[in-house]
């Protein structure tokens, strides 16, 4: 980000909430005109552009202060702390966007997830996935493991698309920004036996396997998998599949009971194993309380 676009985030406070005004310190007023002057200024999102009033720093009371927001204060019901992000989008017009810093990590994190989905290449995924890590500052395993359990949980299983390559036809590949997520969240190791190695540039090796080859790229019906382990998919004899939550969880392979590594079945049971603690505490304290009642 270019320092003419870089955002100035401002924390409001009930004093100048209640006099509809934003004021800054002087390190941002080189983003401002020089006296005073109106400014033109788009609020939260892309609409109408509003006037107000531009007062350049102070000495004296050592600020530059945007007169005239009391009416988007209130439309937006703006709170006493909360961050206000200012960016400039053409200092020489004088333009400007105002809007609740939450609003626009929002947007942020979004258009990032749609560039991460449509990525055309791992560069371009690896990027997209890095700009959602600095977004919302968790762990890349962690956001991966959110980012997957959102695709799960919008779409549905749909037949997988194919291509005519050479006269034959192939099943189309897993898209770069899933193919991301699925390394992050399991480190490039396999999910039956863990196993990986590093490629000549450092990134792990895996395969994707598809549980059901006509079916696409929904999460659920995806296999991080070392090249051994895929080929017991593809061709070994498996039976007694089991599934939780609609995750794979175990499979037998030529008789062998094998688990799948399910990140995403522990979280849901930890979840659920938390909520059913916290309701036998609450109705053993409960219980407790009227047998003292009633004693």
């Amino acid at each position: 980000m270019s320092p003419s676009t870089q955002p100035i985030r401002i924390r409001a406070t009930s004093s100048r909430i209640s006099k509809g005004l934003l004021a800054m310190p002087q390190q941002f007023v080189h983003h401002f005109p020089a006296e005073m002057s109106e400014i033109y200024v788009r609020f939260d999102s892309e609409g109408p552009v509003s006037a107000l009033t531009f007062r350049p720093y102070d000495k004296s009371t050592k600020e530059a202060r945007i007169l005239g927001l009391g009416a988007w204060f209130s439309t937006a019901a703006v709170r006493s702390g909360e961050v206000i992000r200012i960016i400039v989008l053409d200092r020489d017009k004088r333009l400007y966007r105002i809007a609740r810093d939450n609003v626009v990590q929002t947007e942020e994190e979004t258009a990032a997830r749609v560039r991460l989905e449509s990525a055309a290449s791992d560069k371009i995924a690896d990027e997209e996935f890095q700009t959602l890590v600095r977004l919302t500052n968790k762990r890349p395993p962690k956001l991966a493991q959110q980012e997957l359990l959102q695709i799960a949980d919008r779409t549905i299983c749909k037949p997988r698309p194919q291509s005519l390559v050479a006269a034959s036809i192939r099943h189309e590949g897993v898209p770069a920004g899933l193919r991301l997520l699925l390394q992050e969240l399991h480190d490039g190791r396999c999910q039956l036996c863990s196993f990986t190695f590093q490629k000549p540039d450092g990134e792990p090796y895996f395969e994707i396997h598809h549980l059901d080859p006509t079916l696409g790229h929904h999460p659920r019906n995806l296999l991080v998998l070392c090249a051994n382990c895929h080929a017991q998919f593809e061709h070994a004899k498996l039976t007694d599949l089991r599934w939780t939550r609609d995750w794979l969880v175990a499979v037998t392979i030529n008789g062998r009971r094998r688990f799948v590594r399910q990140p995403f079945v522990k979280s849901a049971l930890r979840r659920y194993l938390f909520r059913l603690s916290a309701l036998a505490v609450a109705h053993w304290g409960y219980s407790f309380i009227s047998g003292r009642l009633a004693a």
